[in-house]
């Protein structure tokens, strides 16, 4: 414990010294409304002073002709930000708790850039609310074209990112090594050039307690508000769940129950997503040695086969399953807390990009 705790007393000072740097300010003040922002994600606009957030991976997206770019964020001090830039990952915003200016860029060259600023870490650690932007002149933002292709990835820790970028399996969880945007879902979309939602939550499971599906309809999900997601606002052409790991994490639930609620849950996304291209993964971290003689993954896959199975014979047949390769230590090396690394995060995007490109031409 006095390791785990000094180890974030480390981290947190970092990004402390890394927050609190001098930002020079700018002298042209972008609302956090003004209409040539591109927010992707579940952000919460009730609030006055600007767009709230959550859920992994949620992003704001700035299109600029060169120049330097900072931002005003209010947050709990437990976030980090990754700042993209030209899809070239670049900085990572530490943030402090409180209203602080944080430098984006400094002194891009002229001609078109795309700045993206995505939240790293994942909803537990609190809300981040974007409270405008600053620029060196109004003339450098630019209206940004939403893709024409979008996902949404529904899970647990392996698609926040948990751990993906600490050392060794050895490592506990830290936010500083906690990277949505280098997990499978959001290293997929990319590649695929599409927009992408990440609603997962460490530890979650699918059924029949400390589940996804309680949170699945909210904005901010860590008791920040009761304010449901308008589902009519952005809809998906793709829908990934990853669900499973924690349910088998240590006995096999019933069939017949877990079974039902696979079914009811894709049932309550075929409701909101009436075209969307659904498909049920698992992996990578469940085995069939672990727990010890429950046969785990094999178990999982048939549970799953026979969701799909059932709701294809009832007339859905937009469903396909994907079976993530169960990780290795010797090729890629392991995250924290015996989660995926960032290399195995890459394997498991190619094998989802691959079902992509085969199922829908992308």
């Amino acid at each position: 414990m006095k390791k785990i705790l000094l180890l974030w007393l480390v981290s947190f000072v970092m990004g402390l010294a890394s927050a609190v740097a001098e930002v020079a300010l700018l002298p042209v003040e972008i609302a956090p409304t003004d209409s040539r922002l591109r927010y992707i994600g579940r952000f919460d606009t009730q609030e006055s002073g600007g767009p709230r957030c959550s859920w992994s991976a949620s992003t704001v997206i700035l299109k600029l002709n060169g120049g330097s770019l900072n931002v005003k964020i209010r947050d709990g001090g437990k976030n980090f930000w990754q700042v993209i830039v030209d899809g070239v990952p670049k900085s990572v915003l530490a943030l402090q708790e409180g209203t602080q200016w944080y430098s984006v860029v400094t002194d891009l060259p002229e001609g078109d850039h795309t700045v993206e600023l995505v939240k790293r870490t994942e909803a537990f650690l609190g809300a981040s609310q974007i409270q405008g932007f600053q620029i060196s002149d109004d003339k450098q933002l630019r209206p940004g074209t939403p893709a024409n292709r979008r996902i949404e990835v529904i899970g647990d820790s392996i698609s926040c990112g948990y751990g993906n970028e600490a050392a060794s399996e050895k490592e506990p969880f830290l936010p500083t090594t906690e990277n949505a945007s280098k997990a499978y879902g959001a290293i997929a979309a990319r590649q695929v050039g599409a927009e992408y939602v990440c609603i997962a939550w460490s530890g979650k499971k699918l059924w029949p307690d400390n589940t996804i599906t309680e949170l699945y309809d909210l904005i901010l999900p860590a008791g920040e508000s009761t304010a449901k997601w308008n589902f009519q606002s952005w809809t998906p052409d793709v829908v990934l769940i990853n669900l499973g790991t924690n349910d088998f994490g240590k006995e096999n639930p019933d069939e017949a129950g877990w079974v039902a609620a696979y079914k009811t849950f894709i049932g309550t996304l075929r409701k909101n997503y009436p075209k969307a291209r659904i498909y049920c993964a698992t992996g990578s971290m469940m085995s069939d040695y672990w727990p010890p003689e429950h046969k785990a993954l094999t178990t999982v896959r048939r549970y799953i086969s026979k969701a799909i199975a059932d709701l294809r014979a009832a007339g859905d047949d937009n469903l396909a399953a994907i079976d993530f390769d169960p990780q290795n230590k010797e090729k890629n090396g392991l995250g924290a807390g015996w989660h995926p690394s960032v290399k195995t995060d890459q394997e498991m995007a190619d094998k989802f990009v691959a079902a992509l490109k085969k199922d829908l031409g992308w």
